[in-house]
């Protein structure tokens, strides 16, 4: 599906469909004024640092023609023309017509039973592609929102024989908000319009995965090589990475009761501080985790979460701060002994105060909103397909709290507790809870060794039929990682 995606992107910006779009980055309405002039002495003329493209004009039309582009080279270009998809279900589903589309259009919505890593993260990848279709038109944060579900009604009604997919519209809409605008901030991260030579060829070219069809449109516009200003959102110190390898040992709670040791990496990311940075925009604060493990399931984990709003109770100086914040999630975790996903929204707060020495606490407590979940379990799915899981909305809390030496965790606790109620599968409610323990000793400034202890508890309460309980351990222990001093990530749960 990645692999789709990324083709599908240059395909359709190779077909002129945005034909000629305005240079550099978009930014939200609040950032559109021009950067100062150069002073004098400068090496650059204004002429060549086009300075207006940091703050290019809206193009909603445009957006909305890219984002119909990728649709329709996604059905023709590649699922008909170069993979020439036939389903032994759904036969030849990307040759569609006036049949197809009418028969859609009467019939109208159902559930479908794709694959869980179909439908919980290969579809929120392509509603990121719709969604930076508006970025790098112009359009801010809330404008961009409309064309991911634009995009996902477009393809579910005109792009497949098969019918309308709820499951589908609900996650490339929501899931592609939250990783178009991820994806959109790391790209500008990764770029410098004022780098030159092979430095910024291979930044241009390291984008390439963020932002397929914008690295494609800035190759054909020439701000492939053009030296400009630079985007508000490329704010370098707001980006924190740290990474923790090590064994994993997983202890599954099924018959077999199969112990697996693998290794493992753990790329924790985040992009802006709560503490530091008051609430500007959506997103100027979220954090990415990536788990990969070795086996035939690569990613075994992702989670990304960021900010929508915020509002601080005390003080910036008060010894003990206090922050309301709404966040919008996408959680995907998927590995051999359970599979658990959904689009969300939380709220609640976030506190923080220093010890001295060094030492400070984050902590946290949110309520969340479950738009859409996905449960696997082995009693439910739909029977004689390859869904062996439920769909529904849910309610859940997150809580959790970190000591932390110059800014390294030392201990650190976490529940996240959910309730997923099934309108699609068997009927039941899924209580899923997620509790970790971990603990890290800081070595150097940047290295540390650390070790982590989860459980992944599941109680399935069935109607009419024997409730399922499923105990899945977790142990890791690993070296770390950092970048720089981590901000903390409380905010974003």
């Amino acid at each position: 599906m990645a692999l789709r995606g990324t083709l599908l992107a240059l395909l359709t910006v190779f077909a002129g469909v945005a034909a000629r779009p305005a240079t550099g980055h978009a930014q939200d309405s609040a950032s559109n004024a021009a950067p100062a002039a150069p002073q004098p002495g400068a090496t650059l003329l204004a002429r060549d640092l086009h300075l207006c493209a940091a703050c290019p004009p809206k193009r909603p039309l445009r957006a909305v023609l890219e984002e119909l582009g990728i649709n329709v080279f996604v059905n023709k270009a590649l699922d008909d023309w170069i993979f020439n998809f036939n389903d032994p279900v759904d036969g030849h589903f990307a040759r569609v017509g006036l049949r197809s589309w009418s028969a859609n259009l009467r019939r109208g919505w159902v559930w479908d039973a794709d694959a869980f890593q179909v439908n919980m993260f290969g579809h929120p990848f392509t509603g990121g592609l719709y969604f930076k279709a508006g970025r790098s038109n112009g359009l801010n944060f809330w404008e961009s929102v409309p064309l991911t579900f634009l995009g996902s009604a477009e393809w579910e009604y005109f792009g497949e024989t098969t019918l309308p997919s709820l499951n589908d519209f609900y996650n490339t809409g929501f899931g592609g908000i939250v990783l178009g605008e991820m994806t959109w901030r790391l790209a500008a991260l990764v770029r410098d319009n004022r780098a030159r030579g092979a430095g910024r060829f291979f930044r241009e070219l390291a984008a390439l995965p963020l932002d397929p069809v914008g690295t494609v449109k800035r190759l054909l516009a020439g701000d492939f090589t053009r030296v400009s200003a630079n985007p508000s959102e490329r704010d370098s110190s707001a980006l924190g990475l740290e990474l923790k390898g090590g064994p994993r040992l997983a202890v599954d709670s099924g018959p077999g009761n199969r112990r697996a040791v693998a290794g493992t990496l753990v790329a924790e990311l985040s992009y802006g501080d709560a503490f530091a940075k008051p609430y500007a925009q959506p997103f100027d604060v979220f954090v990415a985790r990536l788990l990969l493990n070795a086996g035939g399931h690569p990613i075994n984990e992702m989670r990304v979460a960021g900010r929508l709003f915020a509002h601080e109770f005390t003080n910036p100086s008060a010894a003990v701060r206090t922050f309301f914040a709404v966040n919008q999630k996408i959680e995907y975790i998927g590995n051999p002994a359970y599979k658990f996903g959904g689009q969300s929204l939380t709220a609640g707060l976030v506190s923080g105060f220093t010890l001295g020495n060094g030492f400070d606490v984050r902590a946290e407590g949110f309520g969340e909103g479950i738009m859409l979940g996905a449960v696997d379990a082995p009693g439910a799915g739909i029977q004689n397909t390859a869904r062996t899981y439920d769909f529904g909305p849910g309610v859940g809390f997150d809580v959790g709290a970190a000591l932390r030496y110059r800014t390294f965790p030392v201990l650190s606790a976490h529940w996240h507790w959910t309730m997923v109620h099934s309108v699609s599968g068997s009927p039941a409610d899924h209580y899923v809870q997620l509790p970790s323990v971990e603990i890290g000793v800081p070595v150097a400034r940047s290295f540390g060794v650390g070790a982590y202890a989860g459980w992944y508890l599941r109680h399935s309460d069935y109607a009419g039929r024997t409730e399922e309980v499923s105990t899945y351990p977790d142990l890791r222990i690993y070296l770390t990682w950092q970048t720089r001093p981590r901000p903390p990530r409380a905010e974003v749960r």
